[in-house]
């Protein structure tokens, strides 16, 4: 890796240390996706590709594999992958294994289920999924997989065919065993076409996970290339900021409660549906990123919240699930929030994570004039602000059209990003000074 002491026409300011990891000038490099749990526990190594953007790859690709970041040696890259249509990888809880899927979809019809011990580099076949009581997998296939506290467990998302095409194909979760290769399809459905799904890290609750449920949304392959509806955030694509016309959820066991994002907690076998109060009143929708707050059973979302209609602000807001699966109000009964980012006027945050303990968290944020920022800070307790401090700058939208999806290292020593400011998409690291990780 390469130490940088000026990024996006700046000084990286002290006592930050920069670091570029990928450099090929030839061949765009980003983190995976800052849900994806890819970190050994000590924190000295974690899962980058190439050839790939930060929403995933091609499963076309023969140049896209997967590289193991060696922090602790100088951050060498070793090569994990050569199959073409590697993706969704997970690290074993304990950091010896790492799982990928081979995307097969569109040449054979199945995917097949891969893990390789970090140590020796064995390759095994852990299974190969190409269909279950007439239900087979198909493109478009989620990028990411999921990976249960105690290491049992796998979970991706893929479009499903069941008999004649239909013009939007329903999508479903599909949970492997990792130790047999068994695989049942868990949860189907067209709205489920965007899931985000994310095992908790707590032991308690090894085997729940939270999803996103996108009303409205629909998505298909269509020769190779994705097409879909999205109602994430229910705004009219005619017209920039403006909300779509929907009815405020009065009454959310109705159907026609508007479009938009519902967030919900799971358990693997698609029971004990939770539901979290978030979004879809009129005013408040998801933005389309959540995450767990460490090991607990708290979930951190990012809200687009809008007071007039062509004003939007993006808060940061943890929540807590109450039972029963309901399109869900903010002021909903027995959920509970605490909005994080209101120290921060006005909040544009957008992609985040926390570390490990559940007690840092980093996220970009999009200003005003268009620039991405860095902020990270310390979580408190229960009802207190998030203490949110600038970073960095890392580049205007224009020359860095890229998220930058930011995540911690499990100790939250490292913040990292992605960026084409330089005029590639690469991946960066950002060693944190001792106030900020600690």
């Amino acid at each position: 890796m390469k130490r940088l002491r000026h990024f996006a026409g700046e000084k990286v300011p002290d006592p930050l240390a920069l670091y570029q990891l990928t450099v090929n000038p030839e061949l765009p490099a980003c983190h995976v996706y800052m849900e994806a749990q890819i970190f050994t526990p000590d924190s000295g190594r974690f899962v980058l590709h190439e050839s790939a953007h930060p929403h995933g790859s091609d499963p076309r690709d023969p140049r896209h594999r997967y590289l193991l970041c060696d922090l602790n040696a100088g951050g060498d890259l070793t090569p994990l992958t050569e199959e073409c249509g590697v993706t969704a990888p997970s690290l074993s809880p304990d950091g010896k294994i790492f799982y990928y899927f081979v995307d097969e979809l569109e040449r054979r019809g199945r995917l097949r289920l891969r893990k390789m011990e970090l140590s020796t580099g064995e390759r095994t076949e852990v299974a190969s999924l190409s269909g279950q009581d007439g239900i087979a997998p198909t493109a478009p296939f989620y990028p990411l997989s999921t990976i249960s506290s105690d290491g049992r467990r796998i979970a991706i998302a893929t479009a499903l065919r069941s008999g004649p095409e239909a013009d939007w194909p329903e999508h479903g979760m599909w949970v492997f065993d990792t130790e047999t290769g068994e695989c049942r399809l868990v949860l189907r459905g067209t709205d489920f076409c965007n899931l985000h799904l994310q095992y908790c890290r707590s032991e308690r609750e090894a085997h729940t996970i939270l999803i996103q449920h996108n009303h409205g949304s629909r998505l298909r392959s269509v020769c190779g290339k994705r097409e879909g509806i999205s109602h994430a955030a229910a705004l009219d694509a005619g017209s920039g900021h403006a909300l779509r016309k929907i009815r405020a959820c009065d009454d959310p066991l109705q159907p026609d409660t508007g479009y938009g994002i519902d967030l919900h907690l799971i358990a693997d076998d698609g029971t004990q549906w939770r539901s979290l109060p978030v979004g879809r009143d009129g005013v408040e929708f998801c933005q389309g990123h959540q995450c767990w707050r460490g090991t607990t059973s708290k979930v951190i979302a990012s809200t687009l919240l809008f007071r007039t209609p062509g004003t939007a602000n993006q808060e940061l807001i943890e929540l807590e699930a109450f039972p029963g699966a309901v399109h869900c109000l903010p002021a909903a009964a027995g959920g509970v929030r605490n909005v994080l980012s209101r120290g921060i006027t006005p909040p544009h945050f957008l992609h985040f994570a926390t570390d490990i303990a559940g007690m840092r968290i980093v996220s970009d944020y999009e200003a005003d004039n268009g620039e991405w920022h860095l902020y990270a800070g310390q979580l408190g307790g229960d009802g207190e602000a998030a203490d949110l401090r600038f970073l960095l700058n890392l580049g205007s939208r224009e020359k860095s059209p890229w998220h930058p999806h930011p995540f911690l290292s499990p100790n939250g020593q490292w913040a990292f990003f992605n960026s084409s400011a330089s005029g590639q998409l690469q991946a960066y690291g950002l060693r944190l000074p001792r106030e900020t990780a600690s």
